[in-house]
């Protein structure tokens, strides 16, 4: 089910995504305080990394779960110390029991920040409209990509296509795993490997890049991809 979902996401339908126009219009976002920080058992540090992802967390929103989801598997698919998270959650919630249900029921191995007040909300001039909204910031904390939630196709994908280019023009290799998923200018969509997969077959053997090549070319296997990491499953075709 979970592979199903990152499929759908990898190669489904477009949404709307803002990028910032350049250094002179990019608007800065005010970054929670170090003390709203609650970290579990985690050393995750996202003030601190060169880009960041934020993303404001509604504990009584009926999608939580999916986007929790969602969020530990792109986190898992990223270099995290070159890529912060900073989930900004809202204060509408008893915080003990959304503290247990991050850490204890979603196994969410990332701290988030209790936005106290709703002080980053207000501060940032949030509205209930845009209070679902995602963000990407650069090293000076500027909003360089908006959108909506992962779970959604267009945000999913742009922001990891984002995130690989701008690590690799930092000189950070293979800090986005897996595939990237881009529309190309005529509107199709083009997808690849960061990097060289490994290939394996039915038993988790791995399989020779050459040797694996040429048993997809002769159709001796199909492909299944791994969306999220750099391997790819070679099942035999039925006879």
């Amino acid at each position: 089910m979970i592979r199903l979902t990152f499929l759908y996401l990898l190669f489904g339908i477009l949404s709307k995504i803002s990028y910032g126009q350049d250094s002179n219009t990019l608007k800065a976002f005010k970054l929670p305080e170090k003390t709203f920080k609650v970290a579990g058992k985690t050393q995750q540090t996202p003030l601190e990394k060169p880009l960041k992802m934020v993303a404001f967390i509604d504990p009584l929103a009926s999608s939580l779960n999916k986007e929790a989801e969602v969020w530990k598997y792109f986190i898992g698919s990223m270099d995290t110390d070159s890529i912060g998270f900073v989930f900004v959650v809202r204060d509408n919630s008893d915080m003990v029991n959304f503290k247990h249900y991050w850490f204890e029921e979603m196994a969410m191995d990332y701290p988030f920040f209790h936005d106290k007040g709703n002080r980053v909300f207000d501060i940032n001039e949030i509205s209930d409209e845009r209070s679902r909204q995602t963000m990407l910031l650069n090293r000076n904390n500027e909003i360089v990509l908006t959108g909506g939630s992962p779970i959604n196709t267009d945000p999913f994908n742009r922001y990891r296509s984002e995130l690989h280019k701008r690590t690799t023009a930092m000189g950070i290799a293979g800090a986005v795993r897996g595939v990237i998923v881009e529309q190309t200018e005529s509107g199709g969509i083009k997808w690849f490997h960061v990097n060289e997969p490994v290939y394996v077959n039915e038993n988790d053997e791995v399989v020779p890049t050459k040797q694996a090549k040429e048993g997809i070319y002769s159709k001796k296997w199909v492909p299944g991809i791994s969306p999220l990491s750099d391997t790819v499953r070679l099942i035999k075709r039925n006879q």
